[in-house]
């Protein structure tokens, strides 16, 4: 959804890039000694500008007998512009789509990184010999670099090895490191409360290490701003990486040990479910406008947000294209979407459209399920 919005966006940015290509062409040429009629160079440039856009809508270059040869190869030149930034843009916004995906991955590794070097920084600050004269006094019977969690995250091996393979690290980043345990760890009760023992059950790290992830990390605005700009889609991320770190933690104490979550269960079936679902809406594109005009009963396509929109035609993409997807588990993601990130009226609109049309699909025979697709989840 967000690499077809920024696309479209790019569209217009490029769409005006041609427009005032064409605007300049038909100029008056102040250098010229011959007069200049401005009036016959406006008309130029407004049908210069008409064909540009009709070439757009027809996906063909345009043509007119009637226009003079510099109008026309004026829009035409623009249109060829136009499709060589589309096509790059397009394979730019796949790259980077996948990219983002693989950001929530990087987003989980970064977060039990911050783990292991908040136990560092502990251990450092309660090893110190000398400290500042107004410095608040804190228990240092333990620290969270005790915490067999915390140590079993240090001596994880595979955590090392992927966090290397996505050059993930708090290197150049400690002096935040050092801030947070200052002014969040050190000025939290239940943190406190856990230094002032000296030993803990495996429980009692467990719970402390969850307390930490969920609440200080999570939640804390110190934390949470920090890894927000270190990642602009962290707010959108942060509810799947909060998934994985705490299954994550919680097998230290399973059978088999501390390992870590993959992001998904097999990830060449989901990059060829985002790779299909993102080309085929794009190719698709007019026919599934039009399966959604052809609902619209006294409503103008053009008023519907442009989010919206692309919620619809990616439901439509993924009805049509996907058949062991179930209808109502396709409907009920979009609704979703349409909730959390377009208009308070997006979700009763986009779940009206799309059972309407779904229904439609299914009698006319075009929409086909099969296996898992064919459960009905009401």
């Amino acid at each position: 959804m967000q690499a077809l919005y920024a696309l479209k966006q790019t569209e217009f940015s490029n769409q005006q890039l041609v427009l005032d290509g064409i605007a300049d062409i038909f100029q008056p040429d102040l250098n010229s000694m011959q007069p200049q009629d401005k009036r016959q160079l406006e008309g130029y440039r407004q049908l210069a500008g008409l064909l540009f856009e009709e070439a757009i809508k027809t996906n063909q270059p345009a043509q007119d007998e009637d226009a003079p040869q510099k109008v026309l190869k004026a829009a035409n030149d623009g249109f060829l512009f136009y499709q060589v930034r589309a096509k790059k843009d397009r394979q730019h916004f796949a790259q980077m789509m996948l990219k983002q995906v693989n950001g929530i991955y990087e987003d989980y590794l970064r977060v039990l990184l911050l783990l292991v070097e908040l136990g560092h920084a502990a251990r450092t600050d309660r090893e110190r010999q000398y400290r500042d004269v107004d410095e608040a006094p804190f228990p240092f019977e333990s620290d969270l670099n005790n915490n067999t969690v915390i140590q079993a995250l240090a001596a994880l091996q595979p955590l090392r090895n992927e966090a290397l393979r996505h050059n993930v690290s708090w290197t150049d980043d400690l002096s935040f490191v050092r801030k947070a345990l200052r002014e969040v760890f050190k000025t939290d009760d239940t943190y406190r409360a856990y230094c002032e023992q000296r030993t803990h059950t495996a429980d009692e790290d467990q719970a402390l290490v969850q307390y930490v992830l969920r609440t200080l990390i999570f939640k804390h605005e110190v934390i949470r701003d920090h890894l927000a700009e270190i990642d602009l889609s962290w707010t959108e991320n942060s509810e799947v990486v909060r998934g994985l770190a705490i299954r994550t933690l919680k097998s230290a104490q399973s059978p088999t040990g501390l390992q870590l979550e993959p992001l998904t269960d097999d990830w060449e079936e989901d990059e060829l479910f985002l790779n299909t679902l993102f080309q085929k809406s794009l190719e698709n594109e007019s026919d599934y406008e039009q399966l959604i005009v052809d609902q619209l009963k006294n409503w103008d396509v053009e008023r519907v947000a442009m989010l919206d929109k692309i919620i619809l035609k990616l439901a439509v993409c993924e009805l049509l294209n996907f058949p062991n997807i179930p209808v109502k588990v396709s409907i009920n993601e979009y609704i979703e979407l349409a909730k959390a990130y377009s208009t308070p009226k997006s979700g009763k609109f986009v779940n009206g459209i799309l059972d309407n049309l779904s229904e439609k699909l299914q009698a006319s025979g075009r929409l086909r399920k099969s296996g898992r697709g064919l459960l009905d989840n009401k």
